[in-house]
């Protein structure tokens, strides 16, 4: 069997967390010395440790047990990517360590929960603060930081965490409807302004002559995402005008636009 060196496992976890958690900012370490063959994991708000840990438990090749202060292997392999080639093999991995920090922004969050759940007072800055209910979690006896944290980790953390995976299923759910529109059209085209992504055009193909004429407009290639993008249009309310003026160009190179918003009548 082969092994797989802890960086090649290390490179490979980081790929799989920002897939599976898109828009959280990871950063994994692979140890030094003694500590060679475990990884660290450090983020800030985003999902819960027990959500990363569902990744970063089969990479594991080992595993501590610590009533009989020893190393047991485990029956896990990993697939990675070395110089361009796939290897499966079991990993070199002793452990991977998980660290979740709070922000503080999520921390003032929290102070404002306990506020409105002790009658609008302000937290305490010192003193034994008694177990309370907030938002339905029951917050233990504690320290005022530490029950500040307890509620960003169990309240403000999981709505945000949340509400960031709705939206994210909405834009990829309305980006999916945007290509099938604009596979139905004789050239793929098609044109839109939304509020969250502001005016973008996707179906384009390398070589039909729609890049020339977006970039005179202003447009970006957005790499990520796969489509142009008008910067500066996100959030505001659509430019009949210019969506108009970008739809009758791309047309004067006989490529078939299809548009989500109406276009603007020229003046006479």
């Amino acid at each position: 069997m082969d092994y797989i060196d802890t960086k090649h496992v290390a490179a490979e976890l980081r790929n799989r967390l920002r897939t599976e958690f898109p828009g959280v900012k990871f950063s994994v370490r692979k140890g030094t010395g003694t500590a060679s063959a475990w990884i660290s994991v450090y983020w800030t708000d985003g999902p819960c440790t027990a959500d990363v840990e569902e990744l970063t438990r089969p990479m594991q090749g080992s595993q501590f047990n610590g009533m009989e202060d020893r190393y047991e292997s485990t029956d896990n392999t990993v697939t990675v990517t070395v110089k361009g080639r796939k290897v499966t093999g079991k990993p070199l991995v002793d452990g991977i360590n998980t660290h979740r920090d709070v922000s503080d922004d999520a921390l003032k969050a929290a102070a404002v929960l306990w506020s409105k759940a002790h009658d609008g007072i302000e937290p305490p800055t010192g003193g034994m603060l008694a177990a309370c209910v907030v938002d339905g979690h029951v917050i233990q006896e504690n320290w005022p930081p530490q029950q500040m944290w307890q509620i960003a980790s169990d309240v403000v953390l999981p709505q945000r965490w949340d509400a960031a995976k709705e939206q994210a299923a909405a834009q990829a759910a309305r980006r999916a409807s945007a290509h099938e529109a604009a596979d139905e059209g004789a050239e793929g085209l098609n044109l839109q302004h939304t509020a969250e992504d502001g005016t973008t055009v996707t179906g384009t193909r390398l070589g039909d002559g729609a890049a020339d004429v977006l970039k005179l407009h202003g447009f970006k290639w957005h790499r990520k995402n796969q489509y142009w993008y008008a910067p500066g249009s996100r959030d505001q309310a659509a430019d009949t005008g210019f969506l108009a003026a970008v739809a009758a160009d791309l047309r004067a190179e006989d490529l078939t636009v299809t548009t989500a918003q109406p276009e603007a009548t020229p003046s006479a």
